[in-house]
């Protein structure tokens, strides 16, 4: 206590100085405009929706509804030799096929956080430092002999991948970054997926860790008036088998109809060694099969409601 108490008196000692000192010339923090010119930030919200309406329709078929939601937010800054990307896309939507009792389905769930800081040696050669993580926001279910079964949730997976390597950089367009210290780091939080081993991990473990190689790629470009296309390439091979390569590969084209409607086509390519989602038999007789990885691909056209900030 006796240590506290000389502290206590220098610091209110302090506050009376400085009560005391003339604040004539002191300009308020709250008028001082924040230097925000070496930054460009943008958010983009797109909203979907369609509806198919059938009664007594003899030609057949089911009524349905889809609604979708996409966020891209960017934050960029660049001043002198630093560069310092950031940007969030989150994406979801449900699809009800038949009647109102039915239950909506998820068509599309994503969250993308990624942060990229890079310093200028020369000309348009950088060397930089990426964080990219990726999961989902709702389970996942598959349908086995009638039965739903979960199959993923959020963070089951998630993963994390940090890099260190050289950027080559061509204006504010296309950017290409090979590391060769990488990580690759999977999460598996739910129980019942982590006891089953899936997505690479031990059975009863939550996490798996891999040291190993990556390149990642972007390029954001318009093509034509009010159309634009951006992709985004992404490589890792593990040191462990640096034969084995996992292969994520975005595309996006946005086309602008006027100030508030838009259309988009993406597109998105998933190979990984890790995560099992191709059936093959390895018995005839016995009709056994067995699940081997295989290429995952999604594609998404939207058309409705868009806002830029």
């Amino acid at each position: 206590m006796k240590f506290i108490l000389p502290v206590i008196f220098l610091f209110s000692i302090s506050l009376n100085v400085g009560a005391q000192t003339d604040t004539t010339n002191i300009i308020p923090l709250d008028t001082i405009p924040a230097d925000t010119s070496y930054w460009n930030t943008e958010i983009k919200l797109n909203l979907n929706f369609s509806q198919v309406s059938l009664t007594n329709w003899s030609g057949g078929g089911n009524s349905s509804v889809s609604i979708g939601a996409l966020t891209n937010f960017k934050a960029n800054y660049q001043k002198d030799k630093d560069v310092w990307e950031n940007r969030l896309n989150m994406a979801y939507g449900v699809l009800r096929q038949g009647d109102e009792d039915q239950p909506f389905v998820k068509t599309d769930d994503n969250i993308i956080l990624s942060t990229k800081y890079s310093r200028k040696l020369k000309d348009n050669i950088f060397i930089s430092s990426l964080i990219d993580f990726r999961t989902q926001f709702y389970k996942g279910v598959d349908v086995v002999d009638g039965n739903e079964v979960v199959i993923s949730r959020f963070m089951s997976p998630g993963f994390l991948l940090a890099n260190i390597g050289i950027t080559y950089r061509y204006k504010k367009i296309f950017s290409a970054t090979l590391s060769p210290l990488s990580s690759k780091t999977t999460f598996v939080a739910d129980d019942s997926l982590s006891a089953a081993g899936n997505y690479g991990v031990d059975p009863g473990e939550h996490s798996r860790f891999q040291g190993g190689m990556n390149f990642t790629s972007s390029l954001q470009t318009p093509i034509m008036e009010n159309v634009d296309f951006s992709t985004n390439l992404n490589l890792f091979s593990a040191y462990e088998d640096l034969a084995e390569i996992d292969v994520n590969w975005e595309t996006l084209l946005t086309f602008k109809i006027n100030k508030f409607l838009t259309s988009s086509f993406a597109t998105q390519l998933i190979y990984d060694e890790d995560v099992k989602s191709k059936e093959v038999v390895v018995n005839e007789a016995t009709e056994e099969v067995r699940l081997v990885p295989g290429v995952q691909f999604k594609s998404v056209i939207n058309i409705g409601l868009a806002f830029t900030f």
